[in-house]
């Protein structure tokens, strides 16, 4: 399936009160997607989804992906605009897209779980419960990647963005820099940006749950990201943002 297709169907609705989701259309749609994908889903909570590959140990998880699913849209939609561009109601199921895209060609290590929250446009009430749940596991998490979309960068012609980065060690760091820059691909690098789930991952979840180290990996777009209008996503950043989001969640760093 083209990462086109996805993104078609992905591009629903999907909204929430802060408690539990009222609306489950992506919801409904990632769980089909992932049907028969070889991955399990772990924990399903009020507000959350959490993914992996059948592991015989909770510590075999190296990395976090986390991917908002809930909207702020009246009317989503998704359509083909140029050669170049696609419009839509992207935030968030570009990167929703994205993230599904290389889970079903098989490109994550086992190592990675994948997560799907509600309530990141208020409280990130869907971030916290994947700690709770983590805790639970008992699972040791070094890293977690935010997935989402962003204006940075598209003046810029950047494929994708890093921003919010937040408890890594210098010698992470070091490594992080020596990825992006053997990506050869424009990218834009905002230390502080707008608040997003990395807060809530990085404050963790009490004394039993460390800050686990983390940043947002974001898709450039034009326009008001909340806007019924929508967005305009550059169609020659999705191979690059994946390949990039592949070789950070995939890192033994």
């Amino acid at each position: 399936m083209e990462y086109a297709e996805l993104l078609n169907r992905l591009t629903v609705d999907c909204k929430d009160d802060g408690m539990r989701f009222l609306r489950k259309d992506r919801i409904q749609e990632i769980k089909s997607l992932l049907n028969n994908s070889g991955y399990e889903l772990l924990e399903e909570g009020n507000l959350s989804l959490l993914y992996g590959k059948p592991a015989g140990e909770a510590n075999a998880y190296q990395t976090l992906i986390s991917s908002h699913v809930d909207c702020v849209y009246i009317n989503c939609f998704a359509k083909d605009e140029s050669d170049m561009c696609w419009k839509g109601t992207f935030d968030n199921s570009a990167t929703n897209a994205a993230v599904i895209d290389l889970m079903l060609r098989g490109e994550l290590d086992a190592s990675v779980l994948i997560a799907f929250t509600g309530d990141e446009e208020k409280n990130s009430a869907g971030a916290v419960e994947i700690m709770q749940a983590l805790s639970r596991m008992e699972c040791g998490i070094d890293r977690a990647i935010v997935l989402d979309v962003t204006n940075e960068g598209w003046e810029d012609e950047a494929a994708f963005s890093i921003e919010n980065d937040r408890g890594f060690d210098i010698l992470t760091g070091y490594h992080i820099v020596g990825l992006l820059q053997a990506s050869n691909t424009p990218c834009v690098f905002v230390h502080e940006a707008e608040p997003d789930e990395t807060w809530e991952y990085n404050r963790g979840a009490g004394s039993d749950r460390p800050g686990i180290p983390c940043l947002s990996l974001c898709l450039p777009v034009q326009g008001n990201m909340h806007g019924e209008d929508g967005v305009l996503l550059r169609k020659s950043s999705i191979v690059p943002y994946e390949n990039i989001l592949r070789n950070l969640a995939n890192a033994g760093f």
